[in-house]
């Protein structure tokens, strides 16, 4: 986000609280809440000295890379579909995806197995995933990152500044729960989905979305069915953040977080370990907070749907992008924006979202937040589920 826009809304939040104030709240509220979204809104503006930066610069540096990584992905899909070698991979990608309209039944999940992985374009995946995966490892800086999406040159600009947006909101609420500062966790969090809220346009919605949005389109499953190394690779940056969250509400001390949060880099990096030339370890669903942070997900459900909304969209341009026969992409990916950024149309039962992200499974969204499950949970009777779907720590608010 460039300066000049973050400057322009915190103008305009500091406008709004001084409304406030007029109105008749109370000047400490007032005051409060100016001050929770000040420091929210700085690390727009200082993202090198967060919390996370300080303590944690393993962890940030592979946090800035998922957006890198996203852009590369939608890159090498593009360079993918432009090869005139891929008309084979394309034809049986369009095979598959007929197959999968007639089943109607996966809802975009996926059997989770080995095969899994191997799409009809793992020529042009085997060549990229190498570079993908030095791009993990490399070192990021915050105004890298923030270009990066505009960078590939595929993306309209709605879907540019919105997909930038939501990586500032997942570095805010991350900043919440290591800081210190920020002694009541609920009422940050809920004033970091207000500010966000603010802008309407490039917000995502704070309410469940229909599965249908990203299962009924018509170019739906393109991205997961024709390339899941790739699609694999940008759903691990999505386990790590969403795992992240999990740990840092649910740990009930310092000690304890460190703890955990290097467990978490240590299965975060054998997800993206190659075993002989395949990535076998990757997430084969989306991963989302019910099924990967439950805890987050029952203490902050708006930030949740956000968090969880904003990376359906990703997945929906990543199906648009990967089908071979879309006429008009920009303005498919326009059209999806508008509809994830609308919070009043194609909205869910939260029994019917959870029932939806549910299905899959927690072992193929990437597992729990601190591992431990070991094979696929799909379809298991609450008999032969050893490892409870809550995380293993009571959460600490």
């Amino acid at each position: 986000m460039k300066l000049e826009i973050v400057a322009s809304v915190i103008v305009n939040r500091i406008d709004s609280y001084l409304i406030d104030y007029l109105l008749g709240k109370s000047a400490v509220q007032v005051l409060a809440g100016l001050l929770l979204f000040l420091g929210a809104s700085t690390q727009a503006l200082a993202e090198d000295g967060t919390v996370l930066a300080k303590q944690f610069p393993e962890l940030q540096q592979l946090l800035l890379a998922h957006d890198v990584v996203q852009a590369r992905t939608y890159e090498e899909i593009s360079i993918t579909n432009s090869s005139p070698t891929a008309a084979i991979g394309q034809r049986v990608l369009m095979e598959t995806l007929q197959a999968l309209e007639e089943s109607r039944g996966s809802h975009y999940h996926s059997a989770g197995d080995h095969s899994a992985m191997l799409g009809p374009h793992r020529v042009f995946e085997s060549r990229a995933t190498p570079g993908l995966l030095g791009v993990i490892r490399e070192d990021h800086n915050a105004a890298e990152v923030r270009t990066a999406l505009a960078d590939i040159g595929n993306l309209p600009p709605i879907a540019v500044e919105t997909l930038q947006r939501g990586r500032l909101f997942v570095e805010q609420l991350i900043e919440v729960y290591l800081n210190p500062a920020y002694e009541d966790k609920k009422a940050a969090v809920s004033q970091v989905v207000q500010d966000y809220l603010s802008v309407h346009e490039h917000s995502i919605a704070y309410l469940p979305k229909s599965d249908e949005l990203l299962s009924d389109h018509d170019y739906a499953y393109a991205y997961n069915a024709g390339f899941p190394q790739l699609s694999g690779l940008t759903w691990a940056s999505q386990w790590l953040k969403v795992a992240l969250l999990e740990v840092l509400i649910t740990a009930p001390d310092k000690e304890s977080r460190d703890a955990d949060i290097q467990n978490l880099l240590d299965i975060y990096g054998e997800k993206i370990t190659r075993l002989h030339g395949s990535m076998v370890s990757l997430p084969s669903d989306i991963p989302t907070n019910p099924v990967i942070a439950p805890n987050f997900y029952s203490a902050h459900p708006d930030a949740a749907y956000i968090l969880d909304n904003l990376e359906l969209l990703k997945v929906v341009i990543g199906d648009i992008l990967a089908h071979p026969e879309v006429e008009n992409r920009i303005g498919a990916i326009e059209l999806a924006v508008a509809n994830y950024t609308d919070k009043e149309s194609d909205l869910a039962k939260e029994t019917d979202y959870l029932l939806y992200v549910l299905r899959g499974g927690i072992y193929n969204a990437g597992g729990p937040a601190r591992g431990g499950l070991t094979q696929p949970d799909r379809n298991w009777t609450r008999e032969q589920s050893e490892t409870p779907h809550v995380s293993s720590n009571p959460m600490a608010m």
